[in-house]
């Protein structure tokens, strides 16, 4: 067997342990310390905007932003990481986005067993998605194309998952429309990158992604349309946009590779709006 097959990295175990901890304790804190809700308001081209902080939403947001210094630690162990690369980051997106995405379903379980069960699962998923992101640093590990497949299937849960939500919230539209085209970029950009693309190239079409999916959750929030049923229309929009960048960016893109993602893309859409649409 050749040099360049039988790689196989693994991160510490002290430090993935001290991250699993961390993990436990943020989500335990976010369920348990109950912050109080803020009300703030502003004005945007003459209309007014009210933004509700819920208290449980900002602790989810700071147990996202425990996890993602837990990545970066992490990654930055990895004896062939190039902290030069400024890639560092990129390795944050997808723990975070997922630890955002488990606190709030832990958050609709009753406190109980059920709960309880719940939070190790969580923490144990969050363990397994930073040792993928850990293994994908160097593309010579054996264990990289099973990393990168679960780490691609995973954002594009993720995506659903986080746009329903946004949807559920009922928040304005320029404010729901901006979380999304952020969300989607980010995550665009972490497919991007892990497929082989440049940094750089990857924040143009990253950005355009995300902005034409913001635009469509704006015209959502005029439309009756339930919040699985707007997720799995943006998943549909997401991943087609994506799967015609990440082609181009791969000089792969051909007008057949063209017309597959815009058929699936019309197929989900038609799946989303058959099944969720309210009755």
């Amino acid at each position: 067997m050749s040099q360049s097959t039988s790689l196989r990295y693994f991160p510490d175990r002290d430090r993935l342990s001290v991250v699993t901890a961390v993990i436990l304790l943020a989500y335990a804190l976010a369920r348990f310390v109950d912050l109080p809700t803020r009300e703030l308001t502003t004005t945007l081209l003459g209309s007014s905007i009210g933004l509700q902080l819920n208290g449980q939403v900002i602790l989810l947001l700071m147990v996202a932003a425990l996890i993602s210094t837990g990545s970066d630690t992490l990654i930055r162990s990895h004896p062939r990481f190039n902290p030069a690369s400024g890639r560092t980051f990129v390795h944050w997106i997808l723990p975070g986005c997922t630890a955002l995405a488990l606190g709030l379903l832990l958050n609709l379980a009753p406190l109980g067993p059920v709960w309880w069960l719940g939070l190790g699962l969580s923490a144990l998923f969050l363990v397994v998605v930073l040792v993928a992101e850990y293994t994908v640093v160097e593309s010579d590990d054996r264990a990289f194309r099973v990393a990168a497949f679960g780490l691609t299937a995973l954002s594009y849960i993720v995506a659903l998952a986080l746009f329903g939500w946004i949807r559920h919230t009922g928040a304005r539209a320029a404010l729901s429309a901006t979380g999304t085209a952020v969300l989607a970029g980010v995550l665009a950009l972490r497919l991007f990158v892990l497929n082989g693309a440049t940094l750089r190239r990857s924040f143009v079409f990253s950005a355009s992604v995300g902005l034409v999916t913001g635009e469509a959750m704006w015209a959502l929030n005029y439309w009756r349309i339930t919040p699985m049923a707007a997720g799995l229309l943006l998943l549909a929009l997401f991943y087609s946009l994506h799967g015609v960048a990440n082609q181009h960016l791969l000089g792969q893109l051909s007008r057949r590779m063209a017309i597959e993602y815009a058929v699936v893309g019309f197929i989900g859409g038609v799946i989303a709006l058959t099944l969720a649409m309210p009755r």
